[in-house]
């Protein structure tokens, strides 16, 4: 089964183009990757980027809260929920296979952990 990686925190980004600034890969004027911060901590390989889901809101809330909707969550976000034992976060984000993590407990954001997932839940 393919593993979405979780990360949380709270009170770190000001702003979605923060987050994304520390998650997404920045490009040289002739084309060329430059790792993220976030690549570079947890070793990201593999990228792809419509396999890592975001999520930023104004005040913390419970983990739960913060990822609903997020890609095959009747499958895993349970076990993160229990996993993050009632962590208030405003700031998730969620890596899908096919994207590789060699060190992901070397982030900065707060590793909830790994979760297999099942692309057939109804709902999801």
């Amino acid at each position: 089964m393919p593993t979405v990686h979780v990360f949380a925190c709270s009170g770190r980004f000001a702003s979605w183009e923060a987050l994304q600034a520390y998650v997404s890969p920045a490009y040289t004027e002739d084309g060329d990757a430059v790792p993220s911060p976030f690549m570079l901590e947890t070793g990201l390989t593999d990228y792809e980027p419509a396999c890592i889901e975001s999520a930023l809101q104004a005040s913390p809330a419970p983990l739960a809260q913060l990822l609903d909707g997020v890609s095959y969550a009747g499958s895993w976000l349970a076990q993160a929920c229990a996993d993050a034992h009632g962590m208030l976060v405003d700031t998730g984000v969620c890596v899908f296979a096919p994207n590789r993590l060699a060190h992901p407990q070397r982030s900065s954001l707060h590793y909830v952990g790994s979760y297999a997932y099942c692309a057939d839940v109804p709902g999801d």
